[in-house]
Order: C-alpha cells, then sequence, then structure tokens
C-alpha cells in the first residue's frame, strides 16, 4: 500500500492483491506479481475485503 500507516477501510486504496492468507500460523510467503514496482509502498496490510478491516499493518522502509 501507498499509505505507510493505514488506519480505516478509506485508507485502502492503490494496493496490489496477493491472494488470501495461506494460514494463521507460521511463516508465509507470497509472491509479488511480475510487473509490480513495489519501491513507492509503504506498507503490507492484512485486510478482510468482506468485512473491511484491518487485521494487521507492517510498515516497509
Amino acid at each position: 500500500m501507498p499509505d505507510a500507516d493505514p488506519r480505516g477501510r478509506d485508507d485502502i486504496t492503490g494496493y496490489v492483491d496477493l491472494g488470501g492468507l495461506k494460514g494463521n500460523i507460521g511463516d508465509q510467503n507470497y509472491e509479488i506479481p511480475s510487473g509490480n514496482d513495489v519501491s513507492g509502498y509503504g506498507s503490507v496490510v492484512i485486510y478482510c475485503q468482506p468485512f473491511q478491516v484491518i487485521f494487521s499493518v507492517a510498515i516497509l522502509g
């Protein structure tokens, strides 16, 4: 996400969807689709689209 610290659903814009969670325990790795320049992104967000809720934010940098 371009926004480094989104606070709510209105801040969830301009993202690259990496797919659904693979699990809720342990390490997980997700491929960034080719052709995406993520150098301008400020965070990684775990977001529930059906309920429009942010579960976690990891600020990059």
